[in-house]
C-alpha cells in the first residue's frame, strides 16, 4: 500500500452532532448558514460498488442513524429498491459537523446517487446542484463502466473529483490495493495519493473522507442577501430604510432539480421531533419509513439548491421556464427526515413546498426566482423546456446582465436562468395499457404522478383496437421500464398490460411530396387503402443513432447495426485513440426494438447511445389481417413490413394456438396479406370416445360410430363460424403483452 495512502489514518479531527443537541441544531438553523461553511457533495459510483452501504456509514458516524444499523439500509427507500437491491432514486442528507480545533461548523449536504445505467439521469442533476463528486471503486472491482460514465459526467460539471476505495475489508494483499489504485490513476488522472480507504463494514476512512470533502471541495460562492421585502420587519413604504434595503435585495435563483408529491411514492413530511429511527419519509422517491408519523399534503414539494438570494415560507417564486407565481408554503433540509426551517439561503440544499401547484407547470431542471423590484426583469425566453447547456463553470456566481434603458436614464438588472442539464432521449418504448378493473383514467393519473418524480420518462396516448385507449412511454433503458412497471403496481396498485412498441406510419397521397410535413397522414388500419387507391407513397420513420463506444467493441456492434437493425453507416471516425464514433442511418421502429440492449450488452455497459433528426423515407407496408374460425379479428390487424409480414404472423398465430381453449370442433387459426394466407394453425377438437362401450363385435359398428361422430362436427362447425370469443388475456398475448402482477 503506498505510503500516502497510509497517511490518510490520522488522529481524529472532526466531532458529529451529539443527538442530545438536535434542539440547539434546529436554533442554530434559523440563522443563515455562511456560504463557506457548506459543501455540496454527490456519492457517485458503479452500481454495486458500495455506494449506498458508505453512504449510510458516513450518516452513522453523524449520528443522524442508530450505529447498530437498526434501520436497515436508509437511503434505499422504494419498496422496489429494498427487492432489487439496487439505488434507483438519488437521495439527499444535510450533515452537521464540527472542527475540533476552531469548532467551526459546517453544513455538508450529500446526494446518494443511482449505479446503474438507466438511472444515469439521476446522477447529472445531482451534480448540476453539487460542487464536488466522491468518486467510489470497489477495491476488488476496480474501475467499470459507469466509473468512468460518472467520471466524465463531474468532469463535464467541473466539479472536484474526491478519489474513494470501497470495501477495504474484504482485501486479500496490498498488491491487490495497489493494482486498483494504479488502473485507478491511468484511467481517470487521479493520483494514487490522493485516494480515500475506505470501509463502511469496520468504519475505516469515514472522518477522512468527511475532511477531504471540508479541505478540497469548495464552498458555493453565491450572492448572499434577502430576496423579498416579506423576508424583514414591517417598514413604512416611503421610508428612507425602506428603500436602501430594496437597493440591496438579491434576487433569489435556485435549481429546482427533483420533485415528488404527496402521492406519488407515499411522500409526506414527518413531525420535525420525530426519533431518528421512527422517521417518516425524506427526499425525493422515498416511501415512509416503517413505524412513522406522517401528514399527507396536497401540493408538490421540489429539492432545489439556492444558487443567490434566501427563499422563506411566504415567498413568491417566479418558474422561469412558465412565467407562472407561486407562495412558498415551507421550506427546510432533509435531516434526514423532511425538517422545516426558517430559510434556505444561497449555497444551501433543501426542499420547498408549494401547496395547490399542478403537475403540468413543474419542469425538472427549470429556475426558481423572484423580482424583488421593478428593475429587475427576467430575459424573455421561447417556449419549450428549461435550459439544458452544460456547464463550463460551476453555476454558483449570481449572473446578472445591466444594460441602459432607452431613456439612458437607468438601468434594468436581468435574471438570467441557472445552466440545467442535458435533456434525456428515451431509448426503450412500450404501450402501457390498463388490464383488467383498471381504468385508463386511473392509469393516467397514477403515471404523472410518477413522472413528476421521475421526469425521464415520456408519455404519448396509444389506441390500440384490441385493448382500448393507454400510454406509450418511452425509458431510458429496460430495467428502468421494469422499475416503473414495479412502482405502478406497487406504489398505487394499477397493474398494466406491456406490449412491444409502435411506431407511427405515415402517407401521402398520389403527386403528394413525401418530404412535406404538411402532406403526411397517419396511417392506421381503419383508414387503410387496398389496393391502395390514391396512395401515392407509405412512410416509415427513421432516425440517425449516434454510437459512442470503445475501439474494441465497435465490430460487435457495427455488425449488429447493419444486419439485424437495418441501419447504415454515415460517418466513422476516431475520437481520442481508444474511443470511436459512428453514425447510423435507422428505422425507429428497429432502434426501438432493442438496438440500445444491444449496444449495452456488445460493449459491457461502455457505450453510449443518443440518435436524432427524426425523418421519413418510403417504405412498403402491408395490412395483415388475423382470421380465427373463418371470422376477420379486426382488434388483431395491423400494419407492418412485407418482409417482417410473415415472421409476425407466424408469432401471432401461435401464441393464438397456445392461449386458446379447446372446443367441440377444430378452430383454423390464418394470417392473411390481402387475400393471400401466410401463416395457419388449427386448434384441435376435444373429441369424445364415442366406441368406449363397443368391446366386441365387427369393425363396421365402430366406424358407423365414427362416421356419425363426424358428421356431427361437420353441422356443429357450419353452426360455430365467427363465434370465438377472445378474453383481453388471449388479445394481449397475441400482441406480444406480459403482465406486471
Amino acid at each position: 500500500m503506498p505510503e500516502d495512502a497510509r497517511r490518510l489514518v490520522g488522529t481524529p479531527q472532526l466531532l458529529p452532532r451529539n443527538p442530545a443537541e438536535e434542539v440547539a441544531f434546529k436554533k442554530n438553523l434559523i440563522r443563515s448558514f455562511p456560504q463557506a461553511c457548506i459543501r455540496n457533495v454527490s456519492v457517485v459510483a458503479h452500481v454495486d460498488h458500495g455506494k449506498t452501504t458508505l453512504s449510510d456509514a458516513m450518516l452513522r458516524f453523524s449520528n443522524l442513524l442508530p450505529a447498530d444499523g437498526a434501520t436497515g439500509t436508509f437511503t434505499d427507500r422504494l419498496k422496489v429498491e429494498k427487492e432489487r437491491g439496487i439505488t434507483i432514486k438519488a437521495q439527499t442528507c444535510s450533515v452537521l459537523l464540527t472542527v475540533r480545533e476552531t469548532g467551526t461548523q459546517y453544513l455538508v449536504n450529500l446526494i446518494d446517487t443511482p449505479g446503474h445505467v438507466d438511472f444515469q439521469y439521476e446522477v447529472s442533476r445531482s451534480l448540476c446542484a453539487s460542487e464536488g463528486a466522491a468518486l467510489l471503486v470497489d477495491v476488488r472491482q476496480g474501475v467499470e463502466a459507469q466509473t468512468m460514465a460518472q467520471f466524465y459526467a463531474a468532469l463535464e460539471q467541473n466539479l472536484t473529483i474526491l478519489p474513494v476505495l470501497t470495501k477495504m475489508d474484504s482485501v486479500m494483499s496490498d498488491a491487490e490495493v495497489e493494482k486498483t489504485l494504479l488502473q485507478l490513476e491511468d484511467s481517470t488522472g487521479l493520483l494514487s495519493r490522493e485516494v480515500i480507504l475506505t470501509s463502511a463494514k469496520s468504519k475505516r476512512g469515514i472522518e477522512q473522507l468527511f475532511q477531504h470533502i471540508i479541505d478540497k471541495v469548495p464552498p458555493p460562492c453565491g450572492r448572499e442577501g434577502f430576496s423579498d421585502m416579506k423576508q424583514l420587519p414591517a417598514m413604512h413604504p416611503g421610508s428612507a430604510d425602506r428603500k436602501k434595503v430594496e437597493k440591496e435585495l438579491v434576487p433569489l435563483r435556485a435549481l429546482l432539480f427533483d420533485c415528488w408529491t404527496s402521492e406519488s411514492s407515499g411522500m409526506a413530511d414527518g413531525a420535525a421531533s420525530a426519533p431518528v429511527s421512527t422517521a417518516s419519509s425524506v427526499s425525493s422517491g422515498t416511501a415512509p419509513a416503517s413505524g412513522g408519523q406522517s401528514v399527507a399534503k396536497d401540493g408538490i414539494y421540489g429539492l432545489i439548491r439556492v444558487m443567490d438570494g434566501t427563499v422563506t415560507p411566504g415567498t413568491t417564486v417566479t418558474f422561469f421556464h412558465s412565467g407562472k407565481k407561486h407562495e412558498v408554503r415551507e421550506v427546510g433540509i432533509i435531516h434526514p427526515t423532511l425538517h422545516p426551517t426558517a430559510a434556505l439561503t444561497a449555497g444551501m440544499v433543501g426542499f420547498v413546498f408549494f401547496p395547490g401547484l399542478l403537475k403540468k407547470d413543474v419542469f425538472i431542471g427549470d429556475t426558481l426566482c423572484t423580482l424583488p423590484t421593478r428593475k429587475h426583469t427576467m430575459r424573455v425566453v421561447a417556449t419549450g423546456p428549461p435550459a439544458t447547456a452544460s456547464r463550463t463553470k460551476p453555476a454558483t456566481a449570481a449572473e446578472t446582465a445591466s444594460s441602459d434603458d432607452a431613456s439612458g436614464s437607468g438601468s434594468s438588472s436581468v435574471v438570467e436562468p441557472i445552466p440545467g442539464f442535458k435533456t434525456v432521449q428515451p431509448v426503450v418504448f412500450a404501450g402501457f395499457y390498463p388490464d383488467e378493473g383498471v381504468y385508463i383514467t386511473q392509469l393516467r393519473e397514477a403515471v404523472d404522478l410518477l413522472c413528476v418524480n421521475d421526469p425521464s420518462v415520456t408519455v404519448e396516448q396509444l389506441q390500440c383496437p384490441a385493448l382500448g385507449p393507454g400510454l406509450q412511454l418511452g425509458f431510458l433503458g429496460f430495467l428502468h421500464m421494469q422499475v416503473f412497471k414495479e412502482r405502478l403496481l406497487m406504489e398505487f396498485g394499477q397493474a398494466v398490460l406491456v406490449t412491444p412498441p409502435q411506431v407511427q406510419y405515415m402517407y401521402v397521397e398520389q403527386h403528394g411530396d413525401p418530404d412535406d410535413p404538411a402532406q403526411r397522414k397517419p396511417v392506421s388500419v381503419s383508414n387503410w387503402r387496398w389496393p391502395h387507391e390514391g396512395v401515392g407513397a407509405y412512410l416509415e420513420p427513421f432516425v440517425t443513432a449516434t454510437v459512442l463506444t470503445p475501439s474494441e467493441y465497435l465490430n460487435e456492434i457495427n455488425s449488429a447495426a447493419l444486419s439485424a437493425f437495418r441501419g447504415e453507416m454515415q460517418e466513422m471516425r476516431v475520437i481520442d485513440g481508444a474511443r470511436t464514433l459512428v453514425r447510423y442511418r435507422m428505422p425507429l421502429a428497429d432502434l426501438a426494438r432493442g438496438f440500445f440492449s444491444t449496444v449495452k450488452s456488445s460493449s459491457h455497459g461502455y457505450a453510449t447511445l443518443e440518435y436524432d433528426d427524426l425523418t421519413y423515407m418510403t417504405a412498403d407496408l402491408v395490412k395483415m389481417d388475423i382470421v380465427i374460425n373463418k371470422a376477420h379479428i379486426s382488434a388483431l390487424s395491423t400494419i407492418c413490413l412485407r418482409h417482417e409480414a410473415n415472421t409476425h404472423a407466424r408469432r401471432i398465430i401461435g401464441s393464438l394456438k397456445e392461449k386458446l381453449l379447446r372446443s367441440s370442433v377444430d378452430l383454423p387459426l390464418q394470417a392473411l396479406v390481402g387475400s393471400k394466407i401466410i401463416a395457419r394453425e388449427t386448434v384441435k377438437a376435444y373429441r369424445k370416445d364415442v366406441t368406449a362401450k363397443i368391446h366386441a363385435g365387427d369393425i363396421s359398428r365402430k366406424q358407423k360410430k365414427w362416421n356419425d361422430q363426424k358428421k356431427g362436427k361437420e353441422r356443429m362447425a357450419r353452426r360455430s363460424v365467427g363465434t370465438v370469443t377472445l378474453d383481453q388475456s388471449v388479445l394481449a398475448a397475441a400482441l406480444g403483452a406480459t403482465t406486471a402482477r
